[in-house]
């Protein structure tokens, strides 16, 4: 790893440890409140049992400026998609207590019925339909805005244990099954960030605003943010204990480096999701484990590192 031109960089990551602006919390709640507003202003919905919340990087306050998007899932709880895992294979919803479902919805129906809604509310020009999510477009009033339709999912490993998550409906392939746990990212990394002195959110925003400036500055395309953030949460709690916010983004990356420079990491349990329960590098990710590695080798040679 080379050296980079030195800077202040402890000055700059302190700077970037802080949340996001005043205004840019009020623009993210307006957004919530708007699509909230539209969903329940449809009569075809009214149909549904189902809820709306935030999920993501803002809620779980690691959200900067330019990864602005504000990501709602629309949870539809009239029924449950039930599998069974491991252990539990064989049996069936009997076996555990659940009522087969017996109406007409559909997870496809109600993901049609919900792009209708924000249609009627905010007009066609401002939503676009995506495989997994519905697009709402900014204003000078709101965030971008990702709404993704899903169901209330019940991975079933025993008799009496499940994992619950929300399944998505994919367009191009309509039977796959996209599990995401929003609800375990979040109590994650509060309770990662109780753990590490508030540190950990913070050298996770610190890296996604330095991701933001090697962009920029043409060094390297860009990193998903939820790939930083998932890096991150792997690091070991104590890699946060150091004085100093330079030597506590050099750990982590330090960390994310080595522990990224072969394959073995793909099935590894140390490194997942910041849900802590989907591996972070399995196939079907919009990443690799090489694009960990070359971030956190360009970060540290970026800011230099020795």
């Amino acid at each position: 790893m080379s050296i980079h031109v030195a800077r202040d960089w402890e000055t700059r990551f302190s700077d970037w440890t802080g949340k996001a602006s005043d205004s840019e919390q009020e623009r993210y709640e307006r957004t919530c409140r708007a699509i909230g507003e539209a969903l329940r202003a449809s009569d075809r919905l009214k149909e549904y049992d189902f809820e709306v919340y935030a999920k993501g990087s803002y809620p779980n306050f690691t959200n900067v400026v330019r990864d602005s998007d504000v990501d709602i899932a629309v949870e539809l709880t009239t029924f449950f998609g039930n599998e069974f895992e491991h252990s539990a294979k064989g049996l069936t919803l009997a076996d555990v207590g659940v009522t087969p479902y017996t109406g007409d919805a559909t997870l496809s129906g109600f993901k049609n019925d919900v792009e209708r809604a924000l249609v009627a509310y905010f007009g066609s020009g401002s939503v676009d339909r995506g495989n997994k999510a519905i697009r709402v477009a900014e204003n000078s009033g709101r965030l971008p805005a990702d709404v993704v339709p899903c169901v209330t999912d019940r991975a079933w490993t025993s008799r009496s244990r499940y994992q619950q998550g929300i399944r998505l409906q994919s367009d191009r392939e309509p039977g796959k099954r996209i599990i995401n746990y929003p609800r375990q990212h979040l109590a994650e990394g509060t309770s990662k960030n109780d753990r590490t002195n508030r540190r950990y959110k913070r050298v996770v925003r610190i890296l996604k605003r330095l991701e933001n400036d090697m962009v920029e500055q043409g060094i390297i395309k860009v990193v998903p943010s939820f790939l930083i953030e998932s890096s991150v949460w792997n690091v070991p709690d104590g890699n946060f204990a150091v004085n100093g916010w330079a030597s506590r983004v050099q750990n982590a990356l330090a960390y994310i480096y080595n522990g990224t420079r072969t394959s073995d990491c793909v099935s590894s349990d140390d490194w997942l999701e910041a849900n802590g329960i989907k591996y972070l590098f399995h196939s079907e990710q919009g990443w690799t484990y090489q694009d960990a590695h070359s971030f956190a080798s360009k970060a540290w040679d970026y800011i230099g590192f020795e």
